[in-house]
């Protein structure tokens, strides 16, 4: 009898205040590691998280980023904690913030996916096009003419010009 109040030590730090029943239940106990593996986890990235922003060689962009993220994880932290505490989040301030970060990521994500978006290369497509149609064109100002438009254009802007200046006297 005296073994069955004895405490089942399998190393969770929450152990010693359980009662034997739910020491003893397998299920439990996996909810419990696996929760104290994730704690582990965001406690290391949180110090890999401080240890980048004090050294402070990161660009604009990546302290946006990193700051957005350590705000992400406080209020992760923070909301875990109320949980625990079995207090109602659905109306406290926490979810603003969650739902405020969520928004900054998905934003941030969005400008990234923009700027890793192929750009068409107009002057290349443009020598594509005129070495596909067997046609010689110019670059006239930005504008693909052919030859023969490109030498009549020639041939008549000295006559336009003078249109312009003598004419209208």
């Amino acid at each position: 009898m005296a073994e069955e109040n004895q405490a089942v030590d399998n190393g969770l730090p929450c152990n010693a205040y359980l009662d034997t029943r739910l020491q003893e239940d397998e299920s439990m106990q996996r909810i419990l590691e696996t929760f104290y593996s994730s704690i582990e986890l965001l406690e290391a990235d949180t110090e890999k998280a401080l240890a980048l922003q004090a050294e402070r060689r990161l660009n604009t962009n990546e302290q946006i980023k990193l700051d957005t993220y350590l705000v992400y994880l406080n209020s992760t932290l923070f909301f875990i904690y109320l949980k625990l505490l079995g207090e109602d989040v659905s109306n406290h301030v926490v979810m603003h913030d969650l739902r405020r970060t969520r928004d900054l990521l998905a934003r941030d994500k969005e400008i990234n996916e923009a700027l890793a978006a192929p750009r068409l290369d107009m002057p290349a497509a443009k020598r594509f096009i005129a070495a596909g149609t067997h046609t010689r064109f110019v670059d006239m100002n930005g504008v693909m003419v052919t030859v023969e438009l490109y030498n009549k254009s020639k041939e008549e802007a000295p006559n336009n010009l003078y249109h312009q200046v003598f004419i209208r006297e």
